[in-house]
């Protein structure tokens, strides 16, 4: 049987490696199931890409505008003040002495343009990076501490912000019908598989190597070698009915 509460992070990798094992590892086997095995690994292969298809789809789908706004209290929105804050950051490092080059490492060789642009998450990155600039740096900047101080309290208030986008990513992904449909469609294409392998196994007498070729399988464990004499029972054990 088919483990179904395979996570879904572990999906994409199970079907790759038991198309690729089903091709080295049991194509060989049986060629009068060749046919069967190869139409049976391209359904795999296609329903595996289909699921990362409609997670890839429900993760770039934008996040509801509430997200990315202030909260309803009034507060100011923690994107805008970290954008804000890094403009005027690097406005104040060019207009000092060599201060081309203390700019161009605030933005790690980026526009100002395209830093600003970036998510919250890839936004709190840039104002961490900012804050070692300016401890490096702090005989250029006479205010550094300030500007240290301003950064991190920007850079902690996207925290909420991001665990929310992140929370409301995550649950789209495991929740909207077009990924559950995939991975309903990849769990019965795997377990098909996994039934046409053992078949073809078992006629050899090879099923040991089941766990070789389907992931969620358990292997079996290793039993270091013992003396002969010790794996016989001893006389007085009574006889197995």
């Amino acid at each position: 049987m088919t483990d179904t509460y395979i996570y879904q992070r572990d999906i994409e990798t199970y079907g790759r490696f038991t198309a690729s094992q089903i091709q080295r590892l049991v194509l060989p086997v049986d060629a009068g199931f060749g046919k069967a095995l190869r139409t049976v690994t391209a359904r795999l292969d296609a329903a595996t890409e289909a699921l990362r298809k409609a997670r890839l789809n429900a993760t770039a789908a934008p996040v509801p505008a509430g997200a990315s706004r202030g909260s309803r209290s009034g507060r100011a929105n923690p994107v805008e003040v970290g954008r804000g804050l890094l403009r005027r950051l690097v406005e104040q490092a060019a207009s000092r002495p060599n201060g081309v080059a203390l700019a161009r490492d605030l933005l790690q060789g980026q526009t100002l343009a395209t830093v600003l642009r970036r998510r919250p998450a890839a936004l709190a990155a840039a104002l961490t990076h900012a804050i070692e600039v300016v401890e490096q740096h702090e005989g250029q900047l006479p205010e550094h501490e300030a500007w240290a101080a301003d950064l991190e309290r920007s850079r902690d208030a996207l925290e909420p912000l991001i665990k929310s986008v992140r929370k409301t990513r995550l649950a789209r992904r495991t929740m909207t019908p077009e990924v559950k449909a995939a991975r309903d469609e990849w769990i019965t294409t795997y377990g098909a598989a996994k039934l046409l392998v053992e078949c073809v196994l078992r006629l050899h007498g090879k099923t040991s190597l089941m766990p070789e070729i389907f992931g969620d399988l358990p292997r079996a464990p290793r039993i270091a070698a013992a003396p002969s004499a010790a794996r016989r029972p001893p006389a007085s054990a009574p006889a197995l009915a």
